[in-house]
């Protein structure tokens, strides 16, 4: 499986990889460890101030950023996958309520916003690099062994 040539520091051409990889599990993690937070502090669904949609979307993401860093330690390719859908919804749905609530009450408050914009920003410009990285990784482990099966 992948992840096994993740680990294994003498394929130099996967160091970008660990680099970035280990960029998003740090944001991922520190997502988790945010909507934990939350929980703690105000419940599950604790979002009371959205609508369902929102509240649920928010306090599912404490499943789904973990689900990440464990696809992209196991899965690479759903994780980067899963990770782009992650960033993308949450930017959108955390700009909107910002907008939205700036337009209610007068008070521009972006929180995290400008941390969130800026990671995505990020796993959108960092997911093809890595993507084309760990192919080219494969197919040389492929090929690799090929040539070993025909030299034996």
């Amino acid at each position: 499986m992948f992840y096994h040539s993740l680990f294994d520091l003498r394929l130099k051409q996967l160091h970008p990889v660990r680099l970035i990889f280990a960029v998003y599990i740090f944001g991922f993690a520190y997502g988790t460890r945010n909507h934990i937070v939350d929980i703690l502090a105000d419940g599950w669904l604790g979002y009371d101030f959205v609508p369902f949609p929102i509240n649920l979307y928010w306090t599912l993401l404490t499943f789904f950023d973990p689900l990440a860093i464990v696809l992209l330690l196991s899965c690479p390719f759903a994780g980067i996958i899963l990770s782009g859908l992650i960033m993308a919804s949450d930017i959108a749905i955390n700009t909107g309520v910002t907008v939205y609530f700036y337009y209610q009450t007068g008070i521009f408050s972006p929180d995290r916003l400008p941390l969130q914009i800026a990671f995505g920003i990020f796993v959108f410009l960092t997911s093809p690099i890595v993507w084309r990285r760990i192919k080219e990784c494969l197919a040389q482990t492929a090929e690799g062994k090929k040539s070993n099966e025909f030299a034996a």
